[in-house]
């Protein structure tokens, strides 16, 4: 926008928040978000029904407040009902396949600008996007071909500037050298927030399978991500302009015949990797599915690349291909990522068992099965319940190390019986990580969806004919153990739709959008503080739809906006006027705005109660458990904002300060161990200088 545009909206930011400041102890409970506006983008290939092409990848804000989505186009796409500029452009091949659009647009929901990827090939896949430091950092795949219109011999490719409107580039047979040449490939483009494009890094990868075609081998050339459709792959950059990428592959072939990357087409850039798999030549028929870990120097140096499973047991050895090194039977699906201010790396998503998930023999498992990321670190399903989909939460540092791993479990107690979960999005918050997922237990089956291998700490038990219900789980940003969970609260014991939703957070509260309910469907918005206490849920529009896919990524910022991505078909109505009239053939991508002042302030119940009158109860109800304890004891209740924990004698005298260096978990624990049996006073101070005691007995 303008910089006068600028200067305006962020000024008008500032008065808005002092503002907020100002009449915050007349808002209440009861105060109704509202949806802003709403957007919607639709394509297909013009022959079936049903092109599932049209998908949100990401959004993002910037420091400004504006807002920037990323993700998949079908072919003769349209933006809220009318023709993008570039398809009538006759110079556009493939119209008719996939192709990548990024779009900005202010908080008003005009839009200032759009980009789109689309090669000379079939096929252009968005994998992911992030804003940091108000750069635009975007991966993705494409195809570039050679193309004879009869005429002409035209060689399109679009990369190098992402096409605006009708700006096409046509590549001069001159000027046809590397990367512009012919192939399949992953790239990697930063740009500013104008859309203008800084750098660019364009990966091809060759498998290791070889195929005899007369007298030669040839191997198959394809993006980093070996997958077909639209699975996330996770990226980031970090401060010093490292890529990371994690991503599915599929590979097959002998061990002494690498997987070869190939960067900017570089000689200099050409580096085989050596994988476990098939040691016998004669027997190459096999796929091993696993996933990798790549670091990319911003001069497109491979770093490393690290296998995402390390070595499996219990996996279906029976199975076993003779010859083989690893266990193949087993795919990864990443579906969240987010980042500290180190740059350590944490990713969510689920494992499923080959067989488990095709039904071809399940039984054959060796439970448990254990799935490990390296000699420490490992994953452990079981029962075929949890094998269908094995959920995982691990931190990585920067240099592709295992910090620590969590996981979801399942507990079948019925011959009949299943119990169901997957991981979703993620998001960090102080020194917690909320993971958002669906779970869905059959009525009566006595299933559990737990954590930490302690079925005390399970998922709540569902209502007698309710099937899937969101929730969220909490986890410790520095230990990796989990903390608490709760689920979204029942409504009309209907099927709820996450598909690739995100958790969001703003101040104090997390934020979770849902699809719920039945005739008519309904988006539901659940909000709990960040110290897992649940605040409300609110069904916030009802829509006719043909067909609803689910809720993609949400996204906050401080002022109280949310950005709510949808997957659907048909059209939809939202309160305040706000409606979008989409594609019933196609799919559609929506995105809404949503503003609830709410978001903007600790959560008070009523009007008769003021922030320190409310913080003062939530206090009071802190308790010790176990209480009495042999050893250690957990802090129980609301801790946000503590500075320190002490051991007090009964006369009041200060014994020792057992936590002065608050992690910000809401479950702090004490260890009384070494100290004598007896009662003790234990004294909690809060940063707003009061303190809170109570007694505990050393057994």
């Amino acid at each position: 926008p303008p910089p006068q545009l600028r200067f305006s909206t962020l000024n008008l930011s500032k008065l808005f928040m002092a503002t907020l400041a100002t009449l915050f102890s007349f808002l209440t409970a009861s105060a109704q978000g509202e949806w802003k506006w709403a957007h919607y983008w639709s394509g297909g290939d013009g022959t079936t029904f049903g092109d599932f092409y049209n998908e949100i990848t990401n959004t993002a804000f910037d420091d400004d407040g504006n807002i920037y989505v990323y993700g998949t186009m079908g072919g003769s796409p349209q933006f809220d009902g009318l023709t993008f500029q570039f398809v009538n452009n006759g110079t556009v091949l493939n119209k008719n396949d996939r192709s990548i659009l990024l779009a900005k647009f202010d908080t008003l929901g005009n839009m200032l600008w759009y980009k789109v990827v689309k090669g000379s090939g079939s096929w252009s896949v968005p994998r992911w996007m992030e804003i940091r430091n108000n750069q635009i950092h975007i991966s993705g795949d494409t195809e570039l071909e050679y193309v004879d219109w009869g005429w002409d011999d035209v060689w399109l490719y679009y990369l190098d500037t992402l096409i605006t409107g009708y700006q096409v580039h046509n590549i001069p047979v001159e000027n046809r050298t590397p990367p512009c040449q012919t192939g399949r490939w992953t790239f990697f483009a930063t740009l500013d927030t104008d859309g203008e494009l800084l750098e660019d890094i364009f990966v091809e990868s060759y498998s290791r399978e070889r195929t005899l075609q007369g007298d030669e081998h040839i191997r198959t050339e394809s993006p980093l991500c070996l997958y077909s459709g639209y699975l996330p792959t996770p990226v980031h950059k970090d401060l010093q302009g490292n890529t990371y990428v994690f991503t599915p592959i599929q590979y097959q072939g002998v061990e002494n015949d690498s997987l070869t990357l190939v960067v900017n087409s570089d000689p200099n850039k050409t580096y085989n990797l050596f994988l476990p798999g098939n040691v016998d030549p004669d027997n190459q028929a096999a796929y091993i599915s696993n996933a990798m870990l790549y670091k990319f120097s911003p001069t497109g140096e491979l770093l490393f690349a690290k296998l995402f499973v390390d070595h499996t047991e219990g996996i279906a050895s029976s199975w076993d291909y003779i010859g083989d090194s690893i266990n193949k039977y087993f795919s990864c699906r990443f579906t969240g990522m987010s980042y500290d201010e180190e740059d350590n790396m944490y990713l969510t998503g689920y494992i499923q068992l080959t067989e488990c998930m095709y039904g071809l023999g399940g039984e054959l498992h060796n439970y448990p099965v254990h799935i490990w990321f390296d000699n420490t670190h490992f994953l452990t399903i079981n029962d075929i319940s949890s094998a269908q989909a094995c959920n995982f939460i691990i931190k990585y540092n920067t240099s592709g190390d295992v910090i620590w791993c969590n996981q979801a479990y399942t507990h079948v107690l019925q011959p009949n019986g299943f119990a169901y979960t997957k991981f979703y999005g993620n998001c960090i918050k102080d020194n917690t990580i909320f993971v958002c997922g669906d779970a869905e237990d059959y009525a009566n089956s006595g299933s559990l969806i737990y954590f930490e291998q302690n079925e005390e700490n399970f998922i709540s038990r569902f209502a007698s004919n309710q099937k899937t219900r969101a929730y969220y789980a909490a986890f410790n940003k520095h230990t990796g153990s989990y903390m608490k969970n709760d689920i979204l609260p029942d409504e009309k014991h209907s099927i709820l739709a996450l598909t690739s939703a995100t958790p969001a957070t703003t101040n104090n509260q997390l934020v979770l959008f849902a699809i719920k309910g039945k005739s008519p469907n309904k988006i539901g918005i659940a909000r709990w503080n960040t110290d897992g206490t649940f605040i409300d849920y609110s069904p916030t529009n009802t829509y006719p739809t043909t067909l609803c896919m689910g809720v993609g990524p949400t996204i906050m910022d401080n002022r109280g906006y949310a950005l709510v991505s949808l997957n659907f078909m048909g059209n939809m109505a939202f309160n305040n006027s706000v409606s979008i009239n989409g594609s019933a053939i196609n799919s559609n991508a929506g995105f809404a705005l949503y503003h609830n002042p709410e978001f903007t302030q600790p959560f008070v119940p009523d009007d008769s109660v003021g922030i320190e009158d409310y913080l003062g109860r939530r206090e009071s109800d802190i308790y010790l458990y176990p209480n009495p304890t042999s050893g250690e004891a957990v802090v129980c209740g609301y801790m946000y904002g503590y500075r320190s924990i002490e051991l007090l004698d009964l006369q009041g005298r200060k014994l020792a300060t057992l936590l002065d260096s608050p992690d910000g978990t809401s479950l702090p624990v004490i260890d009384l161990s070494p100290y004598p049996s007896g009662t003790y006073l234990v004294k909690i101070n809060f940063e707003r200088g009061v303190s809170v005691v109570r007694k505990v007995v050393r057994s």
